[in-house]
């Protein structure tokens, strides 16, 4: 009996100096409906509201809902997931990796300096960030890449090529075949040319988007017409 009083004591005294979780996510604002979705230390899952100002840890997810935006915070980058998405936090430190499994993200990076890291993986390729913004959206089989500023070193997991995008145009991915518009495809096509692709006034991102559902849906149409005219 002594003996296991003597494990219990220890087991206590463990717990109460391991040293608590830290992390530099931190969710700076909250419109409409979200969830996060924390893996606690037993390995179950916990889903609650998304509150302003919480702490987001490595492993949790964001979930939004329709018409609904979280500003996502960490050390020098700030990312606005977008309604309808699904928002990882994989990895924090000086190698810093999100992961977007379905849907839309603004990011916006800082300029890295020395071994600091900042990579964006979708279901179907892999972003190294040096400091740049960039719009991303992907449904699991699609993804697309707008470059607002900056350069991204881009990997296509389907063919396995690396290539640097550090122009003014939008790659578009879907399995093995990959589409590049430029702003003068954009305006050939009647759609206008501009790196605004918030969904909420007075983002810490940008500014707010000011395509009608008209003109996405005919730049959608130019993008479908590049991937069937493909060999």
């Amino acid at each position: 009996m002594r003996y296991l009083l003597a494990l219990a004591s220890l087991g206590i005294f463990a717990q109460c100096n391991r040293e608590p979780l830290t992390t530099d996510g931190l969710i700076g604002l909250v419109k409409g409906n979200a969830l996060i979705e924390h893996i606690a230390a037993d390995g179950s899952k916990k889903t609650r509201a998304v509150r302003t100002g919480e702490q987001v840890f490595p492993g949790d997810t964001i979930v939004t809902g329709e018409n609904s935006t979280v500003l996502f915070q960490v050390t020098g980058a700030a990312m606005e997931v977008q309604q309808n998405t699904r928002f990882v936090y994989e990895r924090s430190g000086d190698d810093k990796q999100v992961y977007l499994q379905g849907g839309n993200a603004w990011t916006s990076v800082q300029p890295l300096e020395g071994n600091r890291k900042f990579t964006l993986r979708t279901p179907n390729t892999v972003a190294g960030v040096r400091g740049t913004k960039f719009f991303t959206f992907t449904d699991g089989n699609n993804t697309g890449t707008c470059h607002c500023e900056g350069k991204i070193s881009f990997k296509n997991l389907a063919t396995g090529k690396d290539e640097v995008n550090d122009r003014d145009y939008v790659m578009y991915y879907r399995g093995s075949k990959s589409v590049k518009v430029t702003a003068d495809d954009l305006r050939k096509a009647g759609v206008p040319v501009a790196h605004n692709h918030s969904e909420i006034d007075n983002s810490a991102v940008g500014k707010k988007n000011n395509l009608t559902p008209a003109q996405m849906q005919k730049m959608q149409r130019y993008v479908d017409g590049r991937f069937a005219a493909l060999k």
